[in-house]
């Protein structure tokens, strides 16, 4: 009998920890060099990959990290510091929260794929060029975009957002134009969506925008 308490107790130990370990990991990436191939998964409820106030770095040239979060109220939080940098996120659930920053960068790409309701992108460029891809398949999430750039047709954005209503967009690139200088593309289908898109000055401004739906408010402002 107290063999098989003893088993008992072990055993549910066990799993409360597998438990913990699946509801929650906490990962923190300091990547420095060149030509890296990072590729990441998370599965579970409240993952995290960095924090509001120690991001996860990406830091160095060429390099190609993919992130796919599975599952409700993770976060991820990330800066990065190089040229050429290729990066792939994606959410697969609800109420999650991806903060990224670009401050000293050039030649960015990153493409973000969500499936869920209620998750939040928010992007901050000051680079020479970038190319940003936020795709959405859900209801009621919000994208931000800021993106100031040095150079001329540095700053290409694009917005896909279908099957869902209650979406919240705001995009802003200012810096260099001229020559094919700024360029947004924003594609809505659904309802009762929130659009504002301010583009910065230099004669070249190209704002591309298809919404289907009713209740919309869109406010663009392409040279200012």
């Amino acid at each position: 009998m107290k063999l098989i308490a003893r088993l008992a107790t072990i055993l549910s130990f066990f799993v409360m920890f597998q438990y913990a370990n699946a509801a929650s990991n906490n990962i923190l990436i300091d990547q420095i060099g060149n030509s890296s191939t990072i590729n990441l998964t998370q599965t579970g409820q409240g993952n995290s990959i960095g924090d509001p106030t120690n991001h996860a770095i990406i830091n160095g040239n060429s390099n190609a990290i993919t992130i796919d979060q599975i599952g409700n109220n993770n976060t991820a939080a990330y800066s990065v510091d190089g040229d050429n940098n290729t990066l792939s996120h994606s959410f697969t659930g609800n109420y999650n929260d991806l903060s990224l920053l670009c401050v000293t960068c050039s030649a960015i790409t990153m493409t973000d794929t969500v499936y869920g309701t209620g998750n939040i992108i928010n992007r901050t460029f000051d680079t020479t060029a970038s190319t940003s891809t936020i795709n959405i398949t859900s209801d009621n999430n919000s994208v931000t975009i800021n993106n100031d750039t040095t150079a001329i047709s540095g700053a290409q954005s694009s917005v896909d957002i279908s099957g869902g209503n209650g979406n919240t967009v705001l995009l802003r690139q200012t810096g260099a134009a001229g020559t094919n200088g700024h360029d947004a593309t924003l594609t809505i289908v659904g309802a009762t969506n929130d659009v504002t898109i301010d583009q910065g000055g230099g004669i070249d401004s190209n704002v591309h925008a298809t919404i289907t739906g009713s209740g919309n408010t869109m406010h663009i402002n392409s040279n200012y």
